[in-house]
């Protein structure tokens, strides 16, 4: 896989959720998002209650099979930015499931979380992209599951 481009600056801004929601929402309105994923990034695994996301949209390229666009949030979404934050994550969901967007997530350590706010490497975004795995929208957007760390 090639890479058009570096990633963009990181929309949005680190423990701003509806901020970093609008950045999101905004960045994508009117795009045509046919083949796009949506990559939640955490660092918490079986602790959603308290858990922080951050988000990498990716793209096909309209020009080259093999290459993609990519967009890269500030962690800001989820329950460890309080019900703001947990309410964003919500919405994040519900729009990515409302154009079609399949929903996979990426479990990172604490320090490669830390350094989504320094624009990764194209290894970095690759092995974010490959370490990721389908995920259910209801554990996201189901407020039981969310308090039950889900």
């Amino acid at each position: 896989m090639t890479f058009t481009r570096l990633l963009p600056d990181t929309l949005g801004f680190s423990g701003a959720p509806e901020a970093t929601l609008k950045a999101v929402l905004t960045r994508f309105q009117g795009s045509d998002l046919a083949g796009a994923r949506l990559i939640l990034l955490t660092d918490r695994q079986g602790e959603r209650s308290v858990a922080r996301y951050a988000a990498l949209i990716e793209l096909p390229s309209r020009g080259t099979a093999d290459s993609v666009a990519l967009a890269l949030s500030a962690p800001a979404f989820g329950p460890h930015y309080g019900p703001a934050g947990t309410a964003a994550l919500l919405e994040l969901v519900q729009w990515a499931e409302t154009n079609g967007l399949p929903l996979r997530e990426t479990v990172l350590s604490g320090p490669e979380f830390h350094r989504l706010s320094d624009e990764p490497s194209e290894a970095e975004v690759r092995h974010l992209i490959a370490a990721s795995s389908p995920s259910d929208p209801g554990i996201y957007t189901t407020g039981k599951n969310v308090t039950a760390g889900l």
